[in-house]
């Protein structure tokens, strides 16, 4: 029996050494080497998707024994750790390896817990460490565009004033203002030179374009994060004619060229046009002895022989069955009514329609066959306006000369004159005509 113990100890014994001696095999022949492994601290933004202080993550592996590959994890807080990376190692730079992680590798991933990067080092001999490289991740603030409208639309010369705030925690960088005239959003300018502000006030006279139904406002920080604002640019209840100018039935020395309108066109045509034009035509001007007065193409059946072409009277002799009852009511201002409420829309260029009963409710139609200009007339009357008080006149244009359909227009009068030869008189207006 202490034969067979003996035995069994030297058994043991032997067993003991040999697994020894395959423990310090794996730890580099029992020497506890340590990797040098560098890197800097990351942070990762998490709108823009980008590292910094570098725009990838570099790790240097400097190994005594050198390296055979590699694995790099991905820590976050609360969750497993997760392989990103194996970078394998050539004969050139196992003792010395450097690895590079791209920022789009994270892309997909969310990134709200990250902690760090563990890199786990498999050397030439089987044994390993590892290293832990810090990442964490930023949400900075978004900017803010603030107090912008949300629907406008151009005044009478196009016009859209686009005010508001835009503001960012880490400074502003730009402002593009974007319309989609062409059907898609592109750019009509770029605010730039922000140089980093907190804060900056908007400002700007943007110019409508045709076809325009909206107008993007986007605000870059100095990171490049964007937030944008649309200001809606409502489709126009009507088209405005600018600046038109109008004269009278002329003399025997001097043929007028723009007395009568076609509400279809915005353009006017003279006497000598006047026969082929009898049934398209809208209304006319027309000087008398009180002054130049529009007139309903059905009310110059009477006065028909004045207009001259080329010097020649009774040239136009219309057909009356053909000629529109075009209808003319003067808006008069009356001390905070209906007609008070509508200048007050119309100068803040807030019409949101031509009907009888929208923007002309509570407003009796239009009923006059003419409207005379009469710019020393205090009080005016619903047939009698000027340039300063009363200049807005409401105008129905039936579209056939049945008169069984009608558009409303409006005429904001700009100037007239009266001159001393009546029939030289003229009138300049703006007419914004129903749609």
């Amino acid at each position: 029996m202490k034969i067979l113990n003996k035995n069994i100890f030297y058994t043991f014994t032997i067993i003991i050494l040999g697994f020894l001696a395959c423990k310090k095999d794996k730890t580099t022949n029992g020497l506890n080497l340590k990797d040098n492994v560098t890197a800097s601290d990351y942070v990762y933004n998490l709108a823009t998707k980008n590292l910094t202080p570098s725009a990838s993550i570099a790790i240097n592996v400097k190994s005594e024994v050198g390296v055979k590959f590699v694995y790099n994890y991905l820590m976050r807080t609360g969750l497993p750790d997760s392989l990103i990376n194996i970078t394998y190692a050539t004969a050139d730079n196992q003792k010395d390896l450097n690895i590079d992680i791209l920022a789009n590798i994270f892309e997909q991933t969310n990134m709200t817990n990250a902690s760090g990067i563990k890199s786990m080092i498999k050397r030439l001999d089987n044994s390993s460490d590892e290293a832990i490289i810090k990442l964490t991740s930023f949400q900075p603030p978004l900017p803010i565009l603030a107090n912008f409208p949300a629907s406008k639309l151009p005044d009478a010369n196009d016009k859209i004033l686009i005010t508001g705030n835009a503001s960012s925690e880490t400074g502003l960088n730009k402002i593009e203002i974007l319309d989609d005239s062409s059907g898609s959003f592109t750019v009509v300018t770029t605010i730039d030179n922000l140089n980093g502000a907190k804060t900056y006030d908007v400002n700007y006279d943007y110019t409508y374009r045709a076809n325009t139904a909206n107008v993007k406002l986007i605000v870059y920080d100095t990171f490049g994060i964007t937030a944008e604002v649309i200001i809606s640019v409502p489709a126009l209840p009507y088209t405005l004619y600018q600046n038109i100018s109008m004269g009278s039935q002329g003399t025997a020395t001097e043929t007028v060229l723009n007395n009568h309108f076609f509400t279809v066109s915005g353009l006017t045509a003279g006497t000598c046009d006047l026969p082929t034009n009898e049934t398209a035509l809208d209304f006319l001007y027309y000087g008398t002895n009180n002054g130049g007065t529009f007139y309903a193409p059905t009310n110059v059946t009477n006065v028909q022989n004045n207009f001259r072409c080329n010097g020649v009277n009774n040239y136009w002799a219309p057909n009356a069955a053909s000629l529109k009852p075009t209808r003319f009511r003067v808006l008069v201002p009356d001390n905070g009514g209906a007609i008070d409420a509508l200048y007050a829309k119309f100068n803040a260029n807030t019409i949101a329609d031509l009907n009888d009963d929208g923007f002309f409710n509570g407003i009796s139609v239009p009923g006059g066959s003419t409207a005379r200009f009469g710019p020393t007339i205090s009080p005016s009357t619903t047939a009698i306006f000027n340039a300063t008080t009363a200049y807005l006149i409401w105008v129905r244009v039936p579209t056939t000369p049945a008169a069984t359909v009608y558009k409303n227009c409006i005429i904001r009068v700009r100037e007239g004159v009266n001159a001393s030869t009546a029939a030289l008189s003229t009138i300049k207006f703006d007419i914004y005509v129903q749609k």
